[in-house]
């Protein structure tokens, strides 16, 4: 296991949620018809089900929790990661909560960002938080010029790392203001704007030549047939006028709003009599696929399809010009690539690891392209039940507090458990011998383990134990509690205690467990105000093919090269009753009723606790 020994875990009840039988929904959406007779329902069948139900909440409850079994390894938690639902009254794990984003913040300047914010410009900071590209340490605003005579900073303004000593002027890169940096490195990075001749060129053109070239054509035949007219056209056009390359955001946005502009053109085509209802952007893609075989297909008259034959669906095209978002791929491809990782300038710290080329464009492969990142937002987040949609966990909305409005943690609910070993007292002396060693635990030979559970309610806990006389699995230990009923005190002030007059017993020091005297069935070893200790008798058992049997230490079927093989695991079933204080809607209307009635509740669960791992010899 991860954790040392000992260690304790709980199960949560999720883990027994019968999974719904699909043939019963079958046979209750079964016909009428096949029933009996209406009138008289078939009792044979419904006291056979109503017996199957019986016995299998029965061998539920019969059922001893195995925590070898390998669904066991999804429902064990450790106690500070559960939740409790008061409305549910049921311990809850992770899988039994829903999680909803409360607020957005920078964790660099603590800004609180609006969702709106977050949906338009992503999840990175729009401040002047930036991280360092080599060793994503925050980065630093300063000015290359010195401070003049009257004290004020001027530019040009840079980035800098003061951990690797990073800086903007490393890829060439300058600031004129010392705000609103995130603007401005994106204007230098990424190529959107057109020179002024395009822009002319662009507020020159009609709307004959910017419409899409589609509206003219119902098929692919007749756009194929055009372009090898104007094929020559087309290219010495092309030739004239270059478009420079986009950047990588710059790209995605073109073809972004080109393919919006394509689907919202062929949707509404004049030619295309189902545009409007099975266009591209239709919801009905079922409707929008067999439209396609209407006119050609038997199967026309029954999806609304008409005798008469349709002209074909305008047909998508794709992006031709950079403009648009295409890209084309350089003539010599990678050559220039292979030619600068091998000179003499680039060398090995001058590329890019995969850690620094992750967060960066797709096109980057050296340390000199590398740019600073925006640093990433961060998020609270709300935790709810998923059964009842009880809020479980809510935090402050502001970056700065650490603090919870609400917090339902389950150890606010349930008794925490603690475990450790007990050494008894020797008959030489009335010192105690040597704490056992649980990480070698000898089989055959019983030890004494101390559990103390801890009440943090306000209301008094009467416990309930019961554990397996031998461990599930196939390293077979015996187990016994020797006080399996005991009451834990409320969680009250530690000066009710003192003012009682109870002395507090000394505990936590193994050495003076001899004054103590010898465990007894049917008594506690330790009380408290708002704990209570008892002992557990462990009997560890051999494993199967170790010297403890006769075998070698390897075994037939290689038991012991399982994983955690020989850990000693004791499952224990918790029974905890409880008075709580009755709600408003649970209080009795009448005239016995009083404000402050009592309700009884109760909780069961299992929990598994990790004593020590067995040797192989004796």
């Amino acid at each position: 296991m991860s954790r040392p020994f000992p260690y304790t875990y709980i199960s949560c009840p999720c883990a027994d949620t019968p999974v719904p039988d699909p043939a019963r929904k079958r046979r209750s959406r079964g016909s009428p018809q096949k029933s009996p007779t209406p009138e008289q329902p078939n009792v044979d069948n419904d006291n056979k089900e109503s017996k199957e139900a019986e016995n299998q909440d029965g061998d539920e409850e019969e059922q001893t929790f195995d925590p070898r079994s390998p669904r066991s390894n999804f429902s064990l938690y450790p106690p500070e990661q559960l939740l409790y639902c008061e409305d549910c009254h049921q311990i809850k794990c992770p899988r039994c909560i829903t999680e909803e984003i409360v607020s957005w913040y920078c964790p660099n300047c603590l800004f609180e960002t609006p969702s709106s914010m977050v949906r338009s410009d992503g999840n990175r900071c729009g401040r002047n938080c930036f991280n360092c590209p080599t060793c994503t340490v925050p980065l630093a605003v300063s000015t290359i010029e010195n401070v003049t005579a009257t004290g004020s900073q001027q530019g040009p303004w840079v980035l800098s790392c003061a951990y690797c000593m990073w800086t903007t002027l490393d890829i060439g890169i300058k600031f004129d203001k010392p705000t609103n940096i995130r603007a401005q490195l994106q204007k230098m990075t990424d190529a959107t704007a057109a020179p002024a001749l395009d822009r002319s060129r662009q507020a020159s053109r009609t709307f004959g030549d910017l419409k899409s070239p589609l509206s003219s054509y119902a098929s692919i035949d007749e756009q194929s047939a055009s372009r090898e007219a104007n094929g020559e056209q087309s290219a010495t056009k092309e030739d004239e006028t270059p478009t420079p390359d986009l950047g990588t955001d710059a790209r995605f946005a073109a073809l972004k709003s080109f393919y919006r502009t394509q689907i919202s053109e062929t949707s509404t085509s004049p030619g295309d009599p189902l545009g409007s209802d099975l266009g591209f952007s239709s919801p009905g893609a079922l409707n929008r696929l067999m439209s396609l075989y209407t006119s050609s297909s038997r199967l026309g008259g029954l999806y609304g399809g008409s005798k008469k034959p349709k002209s074909k669906p305008p047909v998508m095209r794709e992006a031709l010009t950079a403009s648009e978002g295409l890209r084309i791929a350089p003539e010599k491809g990678d050559a220039d690539v292979i030619e600068r990782l091998g000179s003499h300038e680039c060398g090995w710290d001058g590329v890019a690891s995969i850690d620094q080329r992750k967060e960066q464009s797709p096109d980057v492969r050296f340390t000199d392209d590398l740019l600073p990142l925006p640093c990433l937002l961060r998020t609270k987040r709300a935790k709810r039940c998923k059964s009842c949609k009880h809020i479980l966990v809510k935090p402050e909305t502001k970056p700065q507090s650490t603090r919870f409005r609400i917090r339902l943690i389950a150890l606010s609910y349930i008794p925490l458990p603690t475990l450790r070993p007990l050494a008894l007292p020797s008959s030489s002396s009335l010192m105690s011998s040597p704490v056992p060693d649980l990480n070698a635990l000898p089989p055959l030979r019983p030890i004494h383990v101390l559990l103390t559970l801890k009440n943090h309610m306000f209301d008094p806990v009467r416990i309930t134990l019961a554990t397996p006389s031998v461990t599930p699995g196939r390293v077979a230990s015996k187990v016994t509690v020797l006080s399996p009923q005991f009451d834990i005190g409320a969680n009250s002030d530690v000066w009710d205690e003192a003012l009682q007059g109870a002395s507090a017993p000394v505990t936590g020091d193994p050495r003076l467990a001899g004054l103590r005297g010898v465990p007894e069935a049917g008594k506690v070893w330790d009380k408290g105000r708002n704990w209570t200790t008892v002992v557990l008798e462990v009997v560890p058992g051999t494993l199967p093919g170790s010297e403890a049997e006769g075998g070698n230490e390897a075994g037939e079927d290689g038991t012991l090269a399982q994983q955690d093989g020989d850990v000693l695991e004791i499952p224990v079933f918790v029974h905890m009753e409880w008075d709580a204080e009755a709600q408003l809607e649970q209080q009795n209307v009448g005239k016995a009723s009083k404000p402050d009635d009592l309700v009884a509740r109760e909780l069961a669960y299992w929990m598994v606790l990790g004593v020590g791992r067995i040797k192989t010899s004796l």
